[in-house]
């Protein structure tokens, strides 16, 4: 009855954005390399007996999911291993950087009667699901066909834990699907316990993103030249930016641009949709908007100083910060950062990072462009916390092969 009710509320949100969704489709040419396949997926897993699919919703997750797929392999050399992925820039990715896998699909919408056909064709052994999207429909097949579920670099944010907690009957059924979750850190733990997960079936194994290879260097000259960034350039990049964060920023970094003819800013928003919006907004020749995916991890490697969005706004919950870190960058961001609780703790306590809000921007900015000590202190500190944290994906493939094998 619960999923007669889903698929029904599903339906009624389905038409609830049909205008916007058609918008999207004939105007800003969203969705219509996917959406067919979305609807009436085809699969042929070249009679394989044993799947094992793997579940991201975007180009982060994708890129965790990334980390894992090679151990996978390592241990099931003749494994189906069958990828998918919601948005269309995390497809793209997964075609990229997963070589490893022998099909990559996007999921298909979660009504019963196309998921049904979709799980029964499959007949997965094992789902992993990366980071947390939970599909009812989805799951409740898995176990129907007698798949194992397990969540991955699992995390749960404030807001989605009380909205679980509002529906607890869904929350019940949804979580009673999964038979163990690996999570990022501690303060995810406490969240799933809260909402009335058994601790036998909580991990913390880290984030798989620790995991995901720094851009080299070495690729990046060519790179440079299209943006037109010169050797004594210094670059500060405004990474993931959403609506309403551009002018916040650039409104603190404007002295600093006019005081120095050799600084440069690099705005990469979030979504390809709003680039060329950002792009006809912003006129100012030491300011670049780079309207190209999948560059960002390029855009912090030339970095002198990275500013990460989604944090200085309310309602996004804040974006990864580690991957400019990692790179030896110094990194500032937001205080909103909900959905990025272990990031900003850990790299913030390690000195790799700091969190400023955005009166206080501009100090923080000057302070790492006048203090050589300070910028290359936080680089080391960056770098040097990359490191520790090597191994993540391998540890909870240990740990998840091992259960999976009883």
């Amino acid at each position: 009855m619960i999923r007669f009710f889903y698929d029904l509320a599903l339906f009624t949100l389905l038409v609830s954005f049909f205008p916007k969704l058609l918008i999207d489709f004939f105007f800003k040419n969203k969705y219509r390399k996917s959406l067919k396949k979305r609807l009436n997926p085809q699969i042929d897993k070249k009679g394989a007996k044993e799947v094992i699919w793997l579940h991201a919703v975007s180009m982060g997750e994708t890129k965790a999911l990334s980390t894992l797929v090679p151990h996978i392999r390592r241990s099931y050399p003749d494994a189906f291993i069958f990828v998918t992925i919601v948005t269309e820039t995390g497809h793209e990715q997964a075609k990229k950087s997963i070589s490893d896998a022998d099909a990559i699909h996007y999921l298909p919408l979660d009504f019963s009667w196309v998921i049904r056909s979709f799980v029964k064709a499959l007949q997965p052994r094992l789902l992993i699901l990366v980071e947390g999207d939970y599909w009812l429909n989805l799951m409740s097949e898995v176990k129907k066909c007698g798949g194992r579920i397990v969540v991955v670099s699992g995390k749960l944010s404030e807001k989605s834990m009380k909205r679980y907690l509002l529906f607890r009957p869904l929350n019940r059924l949804l979580f009673s699907s999964v038979d163990h979750f690996y999570l990022q850190g501690e303060s995810y733990l406490e969240r799933f316990l809260n909402l009335g997960i058994s601790p036998d079936k909580l991990t913390v194994t880290g984030n798989l993103k620790f995991d995901i290879p720094s851009t080299e260097p070495t690729s990046l000259e060519e790179f440079k030249k299209s943006l037109n960034i010169l050797p004594q350039d210094r670059v500060i990049t405004l990474g993931s930016t959403h609506d309403g964060e551009e002018n916040l920023l650039l409104t603190a970094l404007l002295p600093f641009l006019e005081n120095d003819p050799y600084l440069k800013v690099l705005v990469v928003p979030r979504h390809p949709e709003r680039f060329k919006k950002v792009k006809e907004n912003i006129r100012h020749p030491q300011i670049i908007v780079v309207d190209q995916m999948g560059v960002l991890p390029k855009c912090y490697c030339l970095s002198f100083l990275a500013i990460v969005g989604g944090s200085f706004i309310r309602g996004v919950g804040g974006h990864d910060i580690f991957e400019p870190t990692k790179m030896g960058v110094p990194t500032l961001f937001g205080p909103y950062m909900d959905n990025q609780v272990d990031f900003d703790r850990e790299l913030t306590q390690a000195g790799a990072a700091l969190k400023v809000i955005p009166q206080d921007l501009g100090s923080a900015v000057e302070k790492l462009l006048n203090e050589p000590k300070l910028h290359l202190e936080m680089s080391k500190r960056g770098t040097s916390f990359a490191q520790k944290n090597l191994g993540v994906s391998l540890r909870t493939w240990d740990l998840l092969k091992a259960s999976f094998s009883n």
